[in-house]
């Protein structure tokens, strides 16, 4: 799968599961982009452990003057480019949460996986993070899939 395309290509994985990407769930989710990690490898990107990394991370979020709480599990992709520049983009998996003062209370955290192989320790890391906990049993008021370019 070349990286423009992980989109349409994850959306096709969800949608095999009976699913849509706005009904999933941060347990969903997880399962979902780590399947999607380990068996829907990119192509054309750098050969080394930061060509194709994926990230979860959460925290507090202030854009648009509303505060909520999102949970973002992302995709990281890099090609290599023209006259050293490489070309950096994301698959974007985010869950938002009604801003509650239980979950503002929660401490912001990032989890980074760079090889499949590392994937047993990246899942008990998140699976253990207080944050993962409190949201494994609330359901998101939104769950969105974005690819972009950076």
């Amino acid at each position: 799968m070349h990286p423009a395309e992980s989109a349409t290509t994850f959306e096709a994985a969800v949608s095999a599961t009976g699913k849509t990407v706005e009904e999933l769930d941060a347990p969903a989710a997880l399962a979902q982009m780590e399947e999607f990690y380990r068996n829907v490898r990119a192509e054309d990107c750098i050969l080394d452990e930061e060509g194709d990394t994926l990230q979860c991370q959460w925290g507090v979020n202030t854009q648009g003057g509303e505060k909520t709480f999102q949970l973002e599990i992302a995709r990281h992709f890099i090609e290599p480019g023209d006259e050293d520049e490489d070309g950096m983009s994301q698959l974007s998996l985010t869950l938002t949460y009604p801003a509650d003062p239980a979950l503002l209370a929660l401490e912001p955290g990032v989890c980074q996986c760079s090889l499949p192989t590392e994937l047993g320790e990246f899942e008990r890391a998140v699976l253990s993070s207080r944050p993962y906990q409190t949201l494994a049993t609330l359901k998101p008021q939104q769950t969105s899939l974005m690819w972009w370019q950076t």
